[in-house]
């Protein structure tokens, strides 16, 4: 591969317990992710997948190996400057939302700023309320707001930081098909017209099928790795894997 990686996994194990009893979430992944793309990290229940997103998120240690994120090794960092990493350079889009229910819309997407300490770029925050077609709604508060229109305003809030990556669990998990689609189409849109990077766990074939990228994990290993297809064929691969 020769795009310069944003993020580098490099013979990582997790192991959970002890003795006979332990449990290894990851075996020896290796996987690169270049800089403005879009990747999709799929499996059978029971993978790895999540595991594998929360360590190269550093929201996780891994027993062993090596993770690179921007150039940094992540297990050279203690808490205090892994919790920084994590604010300065990654935004998270979780199945659930979370967000903070007394704010409102626009308050929740520039949060990240605020617990930074950082004054809001407002030409950016105005360009992400716009491009998840939320400026009418900038007001309401989430409970006032549709599951999809949650988790655009999630995606903003990701995106408000401009962070190097966006890790995102499951994102269309709690979804519709027509609001899971307007979820996808962003952060496909994030990737082409805005230049992030998306590192997605997904189980759907059919959001799989928006990345560039399909990274696949069985028992813990990386059995595929290569070119998305369509969503057939992304249906087809898991059948073989399973």
């Amino acid at each position: 591969m020769n795009e310069p990686l944003i993020v580098a996994a490099t013979d990582v194990r997790r192991r959970y317990g002890h003795g006979e009893t332990a449990v290894d979430a990851l075996d020896g992944v290796t996987i690169g992710v270049p800089a403005d793309s879009f990747a999709a990290i799929m499996g059978p229940s029971g993978s790895g997948k999540s595991t594998l997103l929360h360590v190269l998120a550093g929201l996780d240690r891994p027993t062993s190996g090596s993770i690179l994120l921007g150039g940094v090794e992540l297990a050279n960092l203690d808490d205090k400057a892994l919790t920084e990493l994590r604010r300065d350079k990654i935004g998270f889009v979780f199945q659930t939302f979370n967000l903070l229910p007394v704010l409102t819309a626009e308050e929740n997407v520039v949060l990240p700023l605020k617990l930074a300490g950082r004054d809001p770029d407002r030409e950016w925050v105005e360009r992400l309320l716009e491009t998840v077609n939320l400026g009418d709604r900038r007001t309401h508060r989430p409970s006032e707001l549709s599951g999809g229109q949650q988790q655009r305003v999630a995606v903003a809030r990701a995106l408000v930081t401009k962070p190097a990556v966006i890790f995102a669990d499951e994102p269309t998990g709690n979804l519709d098909s027509k609001s899971s689609q307007d979820v996808l189409d962003l952060l496909r849109r994030a990737v082409d017209d805005l230049g992030q990077t998306v590192v997605m766990v997904t189980h759907d074939p059919r959001a799989a099928a928006i990345a560039d990228r399909i990274v696949v994990l069985a028992d813990g290993k990386v059995v595929h790795d290569g070119e998305a297809g369509t969503a057939d064929e992304v249906a087809d691969l898991m059948k073989a894997v399973a």
